[in-house]
């Protein structure tokens, strides 16, 4: 009998198994956690901003958001934030949008992720 047809084998080629499937999980999660945390990050940073915007002008908003996403290496820039002040509705959107190209496996598999944070918040009156 061959060393793989027997019991023992088998049971080696699903230790093997799991250890790929393992493996492939771990360096999935360690391509794409980072991304989504900058989105979430980014995100957020938009969603102060606009509650704030009350007491914050549009080029002190852009300007906060174009620090941010280079704190984040995203490659956004003062062009990249489209914002949205609606006086009579009392509320403010901003959204942008970036695309990030990730290579898995050392170049077998590459795919392109695209981002695209919207946020839209109630100008809130600000108590003097």
């Amino acid at each position: 009998m061959s060393r793989w047809g027997n019991e023992e084998g088998r049971s080696r080629i699903k230790v093997f198994l799991w250890f790929i499937f393992l493996f492939l999980v771990v360096h999935v999660g360690y391509k794409l956690v980072p991304m989504y945390m900058d989105y979430a990050r980014m995100k957020d940073e938009m969603t102060t901003k606009a509650s704030l915007a009350q007491v914050l002008k549009d080029d002190e908003i852009r300007r906060d958001l174009v620090t941010k996403a280079r704190d984040l290496d995203l490659p956004l820039g003062p062009d990249s934030f489209d914002i949205q002040r609606d006086t009579d509705r009392r509320k403010m959107k901003i959204s942008t949008s970036w695309d990030e190209d990730v290579i898995f496996l050392w170049g077998a598999y590459e795919r392109m992720f695209h981002f695209h944070p919207v946020v839209e918040e109630n100008i809130m009156r600000v108590a003097l």
